[in-house]
């Protein structure tokens, strides 16, 4: 969902590094550089960094390469490593030596603040006088970072007073700090100092640190942040080099510019942009001498399709978190660029929701055998809402084009969470509230464990009112000192028997972007005994601090979803129009939505056949589902059409289930219905041995959340009415309903069918049965360890036979001994002089 009126930073451009340290000089010849810089170029770079040589008798060694980038009209700012090694205390250009075994650290001596402002300026002036006026010029290349090359080091607050004491001197914007991360302490050294906020041009930092936040309030301080260095060196710390490993490599470079995109930087300018990590080969690891890399098209996307665009928030829904990206709005308004980073082994139909109507979308796509290849297709209509193949493996940019005006949705929503934790009941009330976690920021490290701190129930737990499979906490922004891991991430939990248990989940990977979904598997798959109670989450967390920003947290017993709308009715809502297409929704209230429409096709397209929608309680309609107030006039519910979960009781007037069967299936309805006729209904009970199965006749009652054996040949509609709810199932008892699609937990017995026996069959942690909603399971309790446990039926029927053939003499009889010209396929007969259902 792209959300253009939720607005960030403006693009100011893409680049990379020419002059180097560690390379010859004027390493890159002018066809190079006029193959990745300038609006004529393959790439369209518009930024280049320098290297500002120690000492003015070296300036030249820049000034080709300047002049031809300001010809090009691109931007070129300049940064030092270090100035004249007299002005410095270690007197060296290196950032740190070492004389008789005692490290000596260089820093610019204060006495020389003002010598060195005069020479930043000079240099800037040489480079006017030479016909370059430079977008920038900055302080001190990584002044956190200790080096043995040329180097100086500077405190936070030491560069920021240098800038605001003596930044007048320089005639051009300001760069500063260029620290190795983009870090809060010389963030806020110039957001607290006015003086030196009013001299400094932009705001740069590298990206081999971590990005931090305060950063982010320079936008509406007037100034931009340029992300002004970075490379992957995939040999880096490795026995044995190795050469570009597209799914590894590719992805790791694209998400590191799509993250600082998504940190409200406005440049991102790589280092070496001829090097065999960099953007053109350097005929080294794998690479073709002045051929452009997979990187160096990576970055192309962003700068072909978002230089002068404005980053809009993008609402990423994908519930399986493999699809990540960023949202612009070109500077017209008249197309949105979507980029999508899509590192998984399957295509995506991706669906855009957007700002406006598209009739046409230009999809770019890199993959590991193509670069950019581009395709513009023409939709069949213009929609908000256009589908779009995501190949997999991929970098694709989506460039939808705006054909008319879309008109704003007139209702408001937010999700609605069925089962927050912070509505769970204590054990203790000395537990606390800290497990109150949904809108809330906590920091989650070795010393701050997240819902308590405690590991053992002395202070009690949180209760769980239900058996779920999953405790999902939404993150919305998430920030690390160092790296977005949890290391052995710890749940402390109460087992069905009452006991205190722990489970190590490992390592978990959070994605630094935010807007995800942190799912903990608590299903007996993984905590095979069982959880009825939480107590806290630790974990082993020493210099990664995450801070974690959470909107909802809850639980799960499937993917179950729902909204709530309020304000005047909308069919163009994005939300809405998602809750329709997506099968995961359940329940969607509108009781506080005014000018509903009175017919059904406003609900008709729904992918949830079984979707409720609570309205206001004079809405009087017979559309399917819809609840007015308490009271649903017309329930119509469909095996294999989805989940049923209802956020509240109420009564059905008339209440439906149409069901498609091939045999034997276990069913549950959520309301009384009557045994339909020409079916064969049986009630269940479990008599320590085996399930025995009464017979029910056409007519009878089958209660609600009881779950019956059902045997019958295609479709079949079960009749009823009255109340209707969901029961919670902590201690489920013999027989579980399931209403919720959900993997079967382990130790519970679901119905199966083995060489030609009808029986229960025990899961394992090494099997895996979906269940289908409005089906059930028996749980024992723990008291069963049986592979099977067999059924046996009042009737006689025999489950073990299937395939019938008529008598010799060709003959079928009733139950009554007559003659049955035309047998009727599952109705109980006798053939062969035993009972047996007719096929």
């Amino acid at each position: 969902m792209i959300d253009d009126a939720q607005k960030y930073q403006k693009v100011t451009g893409f680049g990379g590094f020419v002059n180097s340290p560690q390379f010859a000089y004027g390493h890159m010849s002018e066809s190079e550089i006029r193959r990745l810089w300038g609006p004529d170029s393959d790439m369209k770079y518009n930024i280049m960094r320098l290297y500002l040589p120690v000492g003015s008798e070296y300036w030249s060694q820049s000034l080709a390469t300047a002049k031809l980038a300001q010809s090009l009209g691109i931007m070129v700012f300049a940064s030092p490593w270090s100035m004249p090694a007299e002005w410095k205390t270690n007197n060296s250009t290196s950032g740190v030596v070492t004389v008789g075994g005692v490290e000596q650290v260089g820093r610019l001596k204060e006495e020389h603040y003002e010598d060195y402002a005069n020479y930043l300026n000079d240099f800037v002036v040489f480079m006017r006088n030479n016909g370059v006026e430079l977008a920038g010029i900055s302080i001190q290349n990584e002044p956190d970072y200790k080096v043995s090359y040329a180097g100086c080091l500077w405190t936070p607050e030491q560069i920021a007073g240098f800038v605001r004491d003596y930044g007048h001197l320089i005639s051009c914007p300001i760069i500063a700090a260029e620290g190795v991360g983009i870090t809060d302490n010389y963030a806020r050294a110039f957001l607290d100092d006015e003086g030196a906020l009013a001299n400094l041009g932009i705001f740069g930092g590298h990206q081999y640190g971590v990005i931090e936040n305060a950063h982010k309030e320079f936008r509406g301080r007037g100034k931009e942040v340029w992300m002004t260095e970075f490379l992957i060196n995939w040999n880096a710390n490795r026995s044995e080099d190795r050469d570009f490993i597209w799914s590894v490599d590719a992805f790791d470079f694209a998400r590191a510019v799509n993250l600082a995109m998504l940190n409200d930087v406005n440049a991102w300018i790589h280092y070496a942009s001829k090097r065999y990590y960099g953007m053109l080969g350097d005929g080294t690891n794998g690479t073709v001498n002045s051929e452009i890399t997979k990187n160096g098209y990576l970055l192309s996307h962003f700068s072909h399709y978002t230089i002068g665009a404005t980053r809009v928030k993008a609402n990423w829904m994908d519930e399986s978190n493999v699809l990540e990206g960023s949202a612009y709005l070109t500077e017209d308004g008249d197309a949105v660029v979507l980029h999508v980073i899509n590192a998984g082994t399957e295509d995506y139909q991706l669906v855009a929701d957007l700002p406006f109507f598209s009739d046409a979308v230009k999809v770019v796509t890199t993959t590991e055998h193509t670069n950019m290849e581009t395709t513009l297709t023409n939709l069949t209509e213009a929609t908000f809402r256009p589908r779009v193949l995501v190949p997999a493996s991929s970098f694709t940019t989506l460039i939808f084009s705006k054909s008319g005006d879309r008109i704003p949705s007139t209702m408001s929503s937010e999700p609605l969470i069925f089962n927050r934790l912070d509505d769970m009941s204590l054990s203790d009330p000395d537990f606390g509230a800290g497990f109150m976690l949904s809108g809330q920021t906590a920091v989650f490290d070795h010393s701050s464990p997240l819902i308590s701190v405690h590991t053992d129930a002395s202070q009690g737990y949180v209760m769980l009112d239900d058996r779920y499979n999953k405790l999902v906490f939404s993150v919305e922004d998430i920030s690390s000192t160092l790296s977005y891991t949890s290391a052995n991430t710890t749940l402390h939990y109460i087992n069905d028997d009452g006991l205190v248990r722990s489970h190590n989940y490992g390592t978990v990977e959070f994605n630094a972007s935010g807007n995800f979904d942190w799912v903990l598997d608590i299903s007996k798959h993984v905590l095979p005994e069982g959880c009825i109670g939480i107590i806290g989450i630790s974990n082993g967390n020493w210099s990664s601090i995450l801070t974690l920003q959470f909107g909802d947290v809850y639980f799960l017993k499937g993917n179950e979803k729902g909204y709530r709308f309020s304000g005047v009715y909308s069919s163009g809502d994005s939300y809405f129009a998602s809750a329709l297409e997506d099968m995961s929704y359940t329940f969607l209230d509108l009781s506080d939505v005014s000018d509903l429409p009175l017919e059904t096709s406003w609900l008709q397209g729904r992918a949830n056949k079984n979707m409720l929608v609570r309205a206001a309680a004079d809405f009087e309609s017979e559309t399917p589902n819809v609840i007015a107030g308490n009271l649903c006039r017309n329930l119509q519910l469909q095996g294999g059409s989805g989940s049923f979960y209802s956020l509240m009781p109420f009564t059905a007037a008339s209440a439906t289930f149409e069901g498609e069967w091939e045999g034997f299936e276990m069913l549950v309805l959520p309301f009384e219905a009557l045994v339909p006729e020409d079916l064969r209904v049986y009630a269940l009970d479990y008599d320590g041995d085996k399930v025995f199965g009464s017979t029910l006749e056409a007519g009878a009652l089958i209660a609600a959340h009881t779950p019956v054996l059902v045997y019958g040949e295609g479709p079949v509609t079960f009749l009823g009415a009255g109340e209707v709810y969901l029961p919670k199932t902590l201690d489920p008892g013999l027989m579980v309903p399931v209403y919720v699609a959900q993997e079967a937990p382990v130790g519970a017995y679901v119905l199966k069918m083995r060489n030609g026996y009808l029986q229960l069959e025990e899961i394992s942690s090494e099997s895996a049965v979906q269940l289908l909603p409005f089906s059930a399971y028996f749980d024992f309790n723990g008291d069963e360890h049986r592979e099977v446990i067999p059924f046996v039926l009042d009737d006689g029927t025999r489950l073990d036979r299937f395939e019938v053939e008529e008598a010799a003499d060709g003959r079928v009889y009733d139950l009554l001994g007559r003659p049955v010209a035309h047998p009727r396929k599952g109705v109980l007969y006798i053939i062969g002089g035993e009972k047996v259902l007719y096929h």
